[in-house]
Parts: C-alpha cells; sequence; structure tokens
C-alpha cells in the first residue's frame, strides 16, 4: 500500500483513489505513520531544490565582442603560399613538418578559416539560447505544477480531517477574511511542509525592503492574526498565499462558506495569482510563467497549464464569480480564486 500513500501525497490518484486513502488513514493510525515517513523522506528533495539559472541574454553580443580582430585576406605572405608557379596550373601544396611544428597554431588559421569558426559558434548559440531559454521556463513550470500538487495534497488531507470535509475556510470578515489564510490553516495542522511552497519558481519573490522576512520565510499562527498591529496585518495577509490564487468560498443557499470537499475535476481551488487592476473595470494580467499562461490546480488534485487566450473563453472563469465579480462564487460549483490578500466580499473589513 505504500504505492497508494505515494501517489496520494503527491496527488497523483484518481478521484475515487484520493477518497478510499482518505478513509483508510481515517481509521488506520499505522497508515498516518507511514505517510508521515514518506513526507519526512521526500522533504530533503523540496529542500535542496534549486532551480537553474537561465543563460544572459547578451551572451552572443559578449562572445563576439571578445574575440580577436579578424584578420585581412591581403595579410597573407608569400611564404604562407609557397614558391611562385604558374597562375594556370594547379598547385597541391604538402605543408612542411618545421612549419607545423615550429609555428605557433594561430598562424596556421586562415581567415576563411576564422570566419568559418565564427560563423559556426554564432549559429550554434542562436540555436541553443532558444532552446535552453524555453527548457528553462519549462522547468520552473513543472516545478510550479509539483508544488500546486502538494498543496493540493495538504488541502485534500485538510479537508478529510474535519467532520464537514470542507476546504481550508477565508472568513466572511475580519481578521481572516483573505485569500491567503489556506497557508496559516494548513500550518496549524502541520499540513504545510515547508513555507517556499507559497512562492511559484517562475517569480522571483518579494523583496526584503517591501516586507520582513519573518513574513516571507515563514507563516503566521492564525491565532497570531488577532494580537499583531493593523500594519503588520496588513503584511501578512498580502504575502501569506505566495504567488498563488485560492479560491474565495461559496455561497450556498444564502449562506456564505467554504466549498466542500468533493474531488471535482471542473472546480479550480489554486491557480498562479494574477495582478488585478481595480481602476474602473476589473482587469487581471498574468505575471508568472513569462505571461503566457497559468497553472490551475482542481479539486481532484490535477494540476493544467491553460494558454493566456484560453482564460477568459472558460466557461467557469477562475478569477470572476458568475456574476462576473471578483468575490466569492455565487453558488456551490462557482469557483472563484484571489490573491492572498484578497477578502471574499469587495466591502469586506478586514481588521
Amino acid at each position: 500500500m505504500h504505492e497508494d500513500l505515494l501517489g496520494y501525497l503527491l496527488g497523483a490518484l484518481e478521484p475515487h483513489e484520493m477518497r478510499r486513502v482518505a478513509e483508510w488513514l481515517k481509521e488506520d493510525p499505522e497508515a498516518r505513520r507511514q505517510l508521515e515517513q514518506i513526507e519526512k523522506s521526500l522533504k530533503p528533495l523540496e529542500e535542496n531544490f534549486q532551480p537553474i539559472e537561465p543563460p544572459p541574454r547578451d551572451l552572443v553580443a559578449r562572445t563576439l565582442a571578445n574575440l580577436p580582430p579578424m584578420p585581412r585576406p591581403g595579410d597573407q605572405s608569400a611564404a604562407e603560399s609557397g614558391d611562385e608557379v604558374s597562375s594556370d596550373q594547379p598547385v597541391v601544396e604538402l605543408a612542411s613538418m618545421n612549419r607545423i611544428v615550429d609555428s605557433p597554431p594561430d598562424s596556421a588559421i586562415r581567415w576563411l578559416d576564422w570566419v568559418g569558426g565564427i560563423a559556426t559558434a554564432v549559429v550554434v548559440l542562436g540555436l541553443l539560447l532558444p532552446i535552453l531559454a524555453e527548457s528553462r521556463a519549462e522547468s520552473r513550470k513543472v516545478a510550479c505544477q509539483d508544488q500546486m500538487r502538494q498543496l493540493g495534497t495538504s488541502i485534500t488531507q485538510y479537508a478529510t480531517r474535519n467532520s464537514q470535509e470542507r476546504l481550508p475556510v477565508v472568513a466572511e470578515s475580519g481578521r481572516e477574511a483573505f485569500a491567503g489564510i489556506y497557508a496559516n490553516r494548513l500550518q496549524d495542522m502541520g499540513l504545510l511542509h515547508a513555507p517556499w511552497l507559497r512562492w511559484c519558481p517562475s517569480m522571483d519573490r518579494p523583496a526584503a525592503d517591501e516586507y520582513t522576512l519573518a513574513s516571507l520565510n515563514s507563516v503566521t499562527p492564525v491565532a497570531e492574526l488577532h494580537t499583531v498591529s493593523i500594519d503588520r496585518l496588513r503584511e501578512i495577509q498580502q504575502v501569506s498565499g505566495g504567488h498563488y490564487a485560492y479560491t474565495l468560498g461559496v455561497v450556498d443557499h444564502d449562506r456564505y462558506t467554504s466549498p466542500k470537499f468533493e474531488a471535482r475535476s471542473s472546480f479550480a481551488v489554486m491557480s498562479d495569482a494574477p495582478y488585478i487592476s481595480t481602476n474602473g473595470p476589473t482587469r487581471f494580467r498574468v505575471l508568472s510563467h513569462n505571461g503566457e499562461g497559468i497553472n490551475v490546480l482542481y479539486e481532484d488534485g490535477r494540476v493544467r497549464f491553460i494558454s493566456i487566450t484560453a482564460i477568459d473563453s472558460m466557461r467557469d472563469h477562475i478569477w470572476r464569480n458568475h456574476h462576473g465579480s471578483a468575490e466569492a462564487g455565487v453558488n456551490v460549483d462557482d469557483a472563484s480564486l484571489a490573491p492572498s490578500g484578497q477578502p471574499p466580499f469587495v466591502t469586506v473589513n478586514q481588521r
């Protein structure tokens, strides 16, 4: 059954299998112990993950700038061409052993060879750099997907451990009324295995001069939200959820609540967070993955990459509810995600 536990931890099982393993974990303490051991064995891999830095954009220009000057064709000496012969007869020149031994390597390189070598280097770099850049972007996208799956598994475990089987709740108002509180609640339950999972590999973390290192490198317990200063609270609300948008909740029979976990393949739980402009009509701008698209985590644990051109054409827009507002879903099947600091309703008091 270790394979089932590993698949459950990575969110790689089918929805009915996720539910089966969740029920098994509820009833079997030994299974929970084995799951904790697997999590601990995977933790060093998570902590030691280091994204590969891309090559500098000006690598080709710098390479060309540092090459020695190209020799002129007219600079060749008569000694290089051998004895004078009739121009209308073909000449086959055998290289002198002494010339090969005594002459420095550079003197044996004719200017055409030099030009050919440079042209080859430029062509190779021109071919490799886009491939390296694309490979770098793809690796970051895949790393982001892996982090989302881990967060999705933690969210599923959170839901299966409470009697109502609901996802981490965003409060309707008050100090817990912000989307990023999912991370605080997972931390309190011991389900957020590494604070850095909140930061997408394709984006830089916020600057330390904007936020305190404590906010960037750790997650504040929910109880402390009610004792910190207003300024500190605002900072926590902005960064707790990291680079990810989380569900703002739903309205169920005229009552605001957290979504009930049903392993739906069409209900979005988390995504790369957009930049939201509220000046005039609400507009969203994609910041991650070179602006090409976003990763989206669904309730069944699957992660999909959605291109920027397909976001607005989705039947259930992930950042707007069915009324077109950046607020909580208007029914139980209306997924509406938002960045860390956003409350479930625009007019909510977050203090």
